[in-house]
């Protein structure tokens, strides 16, 4: 085989490779990391300090959307800022809220632990995060149906959009849970499940391919106008 040609595909190959492994190293945050699972434990999370008196939270092995656990929240009024969670000392959770761009919570409610009547319940009403980028960053669900009647159980996926957190290298930060309800004649629990930071804020993908325009189509030759005929003599 020619040397030349031989050389030019060592150089192709190695040019491949060397994309290859650039766009394999691409960071993606470790996304998606979950930070609320309650399996064998709170997981981090707390009853609020600003949570009512006879706020209470603790992980039970039913309603669960993600393995056998969930975390059963009982909150005696309406809004309220009722749990949270403090990553400051989960490196690796810090680190994925620096770089996550939704997060996202399941929530079931039971119709046999509740009296809704004429009253309301939403399954969350809000998250809120504290961190170096600022100490209140009220956050309402982007998707999601949260509204409840108590007819019948309900559970539900909610979506927040978390902004971009500045400096993503965050230091400290938590995550607190709303909840929300008027009117009801009996509150019951809030089960809260597969809390999950998804999304990397930043992240290089590969470029679509662009279509190549399509080459221009020939004109249509122009007719030549007849010459005009002599009138005929009269």
């Amino acid at each position: 085989m020619n040397m030349n040609l031989m050389s030019r595909i060592g150089v192709c190959g190695f040019i491949c490779l060397a994309i290859t492994l650039g766009l394999a190293g691409i960071s993606y945050a470790d996304l998606p990391k979950v930070i609320g699972d309650w399996e064998d434990s709170n997981d981090g999370w707390v009853v609020t300090g600003d949570a009512p008196d006879g706020t209470t939270a603790h992980f039970v092995k039913e309603n669960a959307t993600l393995g056998k656990g969930s975390f059963k929240v009982s909150v005696p009024s309406g809004w309220q800022k009722a749990i949270a969670r403090d990553l400051t000392d989960d490196a690796n959770a810090l680190a994925a809220l620096g770089k996550a761009t939704k997060l996202q919570v399941d929530v079931t409610l039971k119709a046999s632990e509740w009296s809704v009547s004429t009253g309301w319940v939403k399954a969350i009403e809000s998250i809120v995060i504290q961190s170096d980028m600022g100490g209140w960053q009220q956050i309402d669900p982007a998707d999601g149906d949260t509204g409840w009647n108590g007819a019948e159980d309900k559970t539900v996926t909610v979506t927040f959009d978390i902004p971009p957190q500045t400096p993503p290298d965050l230091t400290h930060a938590s995550i607190i849970i709303v909840t929300n309800y008027d009117g009801v004649e009996k509150a019951g629990p809030f089960y809260f499940d597969n809390v999950r930071l998804i999304g990397a804020a930043g992240e290089v993908k590969p470029a679509e391919m662009k279509k190549a325009a399509e080459p221009n189509q020939p004109k249509e030759a122009v007719k030549v106008a007849e010459p005009n005929k002599p009138a005929k003599a009269k």
